[in-house]
């Protein structure tokens, strides 16, 4: 399966994206060679296991992601990254996007280890970093048209949100009927906290040091109570936005003094619909 683009991203690679495409694939030619001298001794150090951590080996949730089962393995991943990681990057910026791959990667790990790992197992590879990529790109653009090469051949497209749907429920199933193979628990729990953070995390300041827990919340229940159920033509269904009346002239002054300090950037979407209603009042 290869990854390509319906729409024409801007040209180039973004900091953050080369950087990891370098790193990663430099990381496998030094395993693969100190593999050789070692005989895997390598691999088995700075790869994941619930051995290691118990064995105080903290480096393995970040070092397993640039190890690689094999020249393929190396491949599809840096594919994914090529793909995804520019575009995510350039809307959520260099910092909070390293913020993302290793948060998601670590994540990841965690959740393998969790559902499906061993003590003796290892887990190693960038794929639950990558899925993490993919699902923030997914929350951000969820109506992105994106085109698959299946077994590089047939091409398929779909939407963004759609394709990461269609890959958590792969992983979820492949969790339940192939236990032990293929780290598919890394991949879904990625996926899932890479999606949330394009979907939520966005603009509520996670990478930044600025993260408020209690306002977070407070827009996402925000955002619940301000959606109602409606039924369409012909039996389908949707959600529509209710009518609310103007704010207030001290919310207004509340964002405009935000916007001020913080700039456009830092604003939530509470704070962008009090300046919509704002900017409708008579």
């Amino acid at each position: 399966m290869q990854y390509s683009n319906s729409y024409s991203f801007a040209p180039g690679l973004t900091p953050a994206v080369r950087f990891l495409l370098i790193g990663t694939t430099a990381a496998y030619l030094l395993q693969v060679i100190a593999d050789r001298l070692t005989g895997g001794a390598f691999t088995a150090m700075f790869s994941l296991s619930l051995n290691g951590l118990l064995h105080l080996e903290l480096w393995q949730p970040v070092t397993y992601l640039f190890l690689h089962g094999g020249l393929w393995h190396l491949i599809l991943n840096m594919l994914g990254l090529f793909f995804f990681g520019p575009e995510t990057e350039r809307a959520i910026g260099t910092r909070r996007f390293m913020v993302l791959y290793f948060a998601c990667g670590i994540l990841a790990g965690v959740g393998w280890i969790l559902i499906s790992g061993t003590p003796v197992s290892h887990c190693l590879g960038a794929s639950g970093a990558i899925f993490g990529v993919l699902g923030a790109f997914a929350g951000l653009f969820p109506q992105r048209p994106v085109t698959l090469l299946v077994f590089f051949v047939i091409p398929v497209s779909l939407r963004a949100r759609t394709l990461a749907i269609a890959l958590g429920l792969f992983s979820l199933l492949a969790i339940v009927s192939q236990p032990g193979q293929i780290a598919y628990a890394a991949h879904l729990v990625g996926g899932l906290a890479g999606y949330l953070y394009g979907l939520y995390g966005v603009n509520e300041g996670f990478g930044r040091g600025s993260f408020n827990p209690r306002q977070w919340w407070n827009d996402l229940c925000w955002r619940w109570q301000r959606r109602k159920f409606k039924v369409l033509r012909g039996g389908g269904r949707d959600w529509e936005t209710k009518t609310e009346a103007p704010p207030s002239s001290q919310e207004v002054d509340e964002v405009l003094a935000k916007i001020s300090k913080w700039g456009l950037g830092r604003l939530t979407p509470h704070d962008r619909d009090i300046l919509d209603r704002a900017s409708r009042r008579k």
